[in-house]
């Protein structure tokens, strides 16, 4: 097999690799607003230790970088009707890198800024919002 044999293998691979492993998110929706949870890389498998449940819903603490001197938030609560069942024993979480436009006084520009914001979240079965808490 020649180099460029290997290659082409090599990234056959991983593209197939990658393509299952992200395959059981493509065609979720949030249960509530129906946004799609995945455009491409957005969901990911987060630590059950960034995660904190409460009889509302749950909150997650994920450490993003700060974007253009704007902090993102330190944790985002998601309500108990947003969640669903993960189909493994760990948690995971939708996001996006979304742009956000704002007026800066005096002069009537516009300012741009990114967040994150997350668009679903799955819990294990068997946690309290997933079995009626």
């Amino acid at each position: 097999m020649g180099q460029s044999q290997r290659h082409i293998a090599l990234v056959w691979l991983i593209l197939v690799g990658d393509a299952e492993a992200h395959d059981w998110y493509t065609g979720k929706t949030d249960p509530v607003l129906h946004y799609n949870c995945c455009g491409n890389k957005d969901c990911h498998p987060i630590d059950s230790s960034d995660v904190r449940a409460t009889k509302d819903g749950y909150y997650v603490r994920l450490t993003r970088p700060t974007y253009m001197n704007d902090p993102q938030g330190r944790e985002w609560f998601i309500p108990r009707e947003r969640v669903q069942a993960a189909p493994d024993d760990r948690y995971h979480i939708c996001e996006r890198l979304m742009t956000f436009y704002r007026t800066v006084t005096p002069h009537m520009k516009f300012e741009t800024f990114h967040r994150f914001k997350w668009t679903c979240f799955f819990a294990p079965m068997g946690t309290g919002s997933i079995d009626g808490m």
